[in-house]
């Protein structure tokens, strides 16, 4: 796959190599920092300007590894690889991604991106529809926790 062409709106998706340097970068930034601010169990496996999506990795006999999205938080977004990319093509499918071929420079044709318009509410239809994980996070963001305390002025029961 062209390592600039994006698999689903602009994040592409990674050649091992490239994701295994990202991760051992991540747990040489966690022993560095003595924290864990990287989960050592997660794979990236689709980035955009270092927002990833990775597959949570086990020593165990899974059936799927749950999907995690890290950029300055990580947390889990989808059930699984599986269910993400059925949540993506229905997307597609359904236009609630709508991707249009754009040009810097139209004088070159060579000079193309695609640009996806989304429609925010029917793709986070479609992904809950698939990933019941997602109802959770939304419940879990909901509720008054100490490491949100920012919620209490704009909550509303």
């Amino acid at each position: 796959m062209d390592t600039d062409c994006g698999l689903f709106q602009y994040y592409r998706f990674l050649p091992l190599d490239v994701s295994l340097e990202a991760r051992n970068w991540w747990m040489e930034f966690n022993n560095t920092n003595f924290t864990e601010v990287y989960k050592p169990d997660l794979l990236p496996l689709f980035e955009f300007e270092n927002e990833f999506y990775c597959i949570q990795c086990s020593h165990k006999k899974e059936e799927s590894g749950s999907i995690w999205f890290v950029y300055h938080d990580t947390y889990q977004v989808y059930d699984s690889l599986t269910t993400m990319l059925l949540a993506v093509w229905e997307c597609y499918e359904t236009g609630a991604y709508q991707p249009t071929l754009k040009f810097y420079d139209l004088r070159d044709s060579n000079s193309c991106y695609i640009e996806t318009k989304i429609d925010e509410r029917q793709a986070a239809e479609i992904q809950l529809k698939h990933n019941p994980i997602r109802q959770e996070r939304f419940e879990d963001l909901r509720t008054d926790t100490p490491w949100y305390p920012h919620k209490h002025w704009y909550h509303r029961p």
